[in-house]
């Protein structure tokens, strides 16, 4: 099958883009968009159908634990944590410490402790995020302020969703995950630098510099509220990935927005995970997450809450991108330009999801 995106000829250069998050550099090569694919393609993704699962209302999981028959989002212990946490949060540095006689550049280890969490959006198995309500998207969003707030003692909180088997969810019921950890996750510890190091620089947030003049340019923006902005950054990696940033500059945390601010991102979110779904008409699959400022750093006025969506379609529904070959060992290029991304997705239907048509 061939597939092709057409390109205009004053843009058939390629040229760098550094994310100032990461310090990462993205080559960026609009003119491979139109050459002609002959390579993988995926089934078209499902997420619509009614199915039974591990993550039902009332199902027995394959720990032997059974669901409630849950009406809204349902959160619980993940029965094959990839994090475990020791009663008195220790454990895991005792063992280093007596397994270690001597200390080796080379050879570098530390404890991992942690909690995971799964949490079920709603009990509709046919009902991903962007077929729910406005008012049930709130609900999820409560619902993470809620478990984030209530595990701050551990160093670090990853609320964090897969949508779809092309990113590896291994259920079809819409769900996402939390993860807690005793340490700094390397990804947050680079953020974490830049955003200090731009404040110590300039005296505001890197995140609110950035939106202001986003919001000057609006060459990339895909959605707008009274309180939050989805666009597609500047650095974009992911063909069609989003940023999610809030206008008040001084949110760190979920636990830090105000009730307008949570009903304002829910109506945002059904918005532009609704223009997902209709770029290609198909369950728009993505791995999501939000970053916020670390639980115990005693200082994080550097920081602004953000969410970070990366979607591996990139010329239709069953076209992923592959990051392989020169991307993994050299640096990472996409083909289609960050502006060409927001245009599409602007021009895709906000309000009525395609299965409704």
């Amino acid at each position: 099958m061939y597939v092709y995106f057409s390109t205009p000829s004053s843009l058939a250069m390629a040229s760098r883009r550094r994310n100032p998050l990461t310090g990462e550099w993205i080559i960026v090569s609009p003119h491979r968009i139109s050459r002609p694919w002959q390579g993988e393609t995926a089934p078209q993704t499902q997420g619509f159908e009614k199915v039974e699962t591990y993550l039902s209302p009332g199902a027995t999981r394959s720990s032997g634990e059974v669901n409630p028959q849950y009406t809204s989002t349902y959160v619980f212990q993940n029965d094959f944590p990839a994090l475990k946490s020791s009663p008195d949060n220790k454990r895991g540095l005792k063992e280093m410490e007596e397994g270690e006689e001597e200390e080796d550049e080379l050879f570098q280890s530390g404890p991992a402790e942690g909690d995971c969490y799964v949490m079920c959006f709603s009990p509709h198995s046919d009902r991903p995020l962007p077929l729910l309500s406005v008012g049930e998207i709130g609900d999820v969003i409560r619902e993470w302020i809620r478990v984030t707030k209530d595990l701050q003692h551990f160093t670090y909180t990853q609320v964090f969703e897969n949508k779809g088997a092309m990113v590896g969810c291994s259920n079809p019921h819409p769900h996402g995950q939390i993860w807690t950890s005793s340490f700094l996750p390397y990804l947050i510890s680079e953020e974490d630098q830049k955003q200090r190091e731009y404040f110590e620089k300039h005296g505001t947030p890197l995140l609110q510099n950035y939106l202001t003049k986003e919001l000057k340019k609006r060459e990339r923006i895909v959605e707008e509220g009274e309180y939050w902005v989805a666009l597609v950054p500047y650095w974009a990696k992911w063909p069609f990935e989003l940023l999610v940033i809030p206008k008040r500059g001084d949110v760190r945390r979920l636990r830090d927005l105000t009730k307008d601010e949570i009903s304002d991102l829910a109506a945002v979110m059904k918005r532009y995970l609704t223009r997902y779904d209709n770029l290609f008409s198909c369950s728009f699959p993505y791995s999501m997450g939000w970053h916020e400022a670390p639980n115990t750093a005693p200082d994080v006025t550097h920081w602004t809450l953000h969410a970070h969506y990366y979607p591996p379609l990139l010329r239709s529904a069953t076209v992923k991108k592959h990051i392989a070959g020169y991307e993994m060992l050299a640096e990472c290029q996409r083909d289609l330009t960050a502006e060409s991304a927001a245009e599409r997705l602007k021009a895709a239907d906000p309000d009525k999801h395609f299965t409704l048509k």
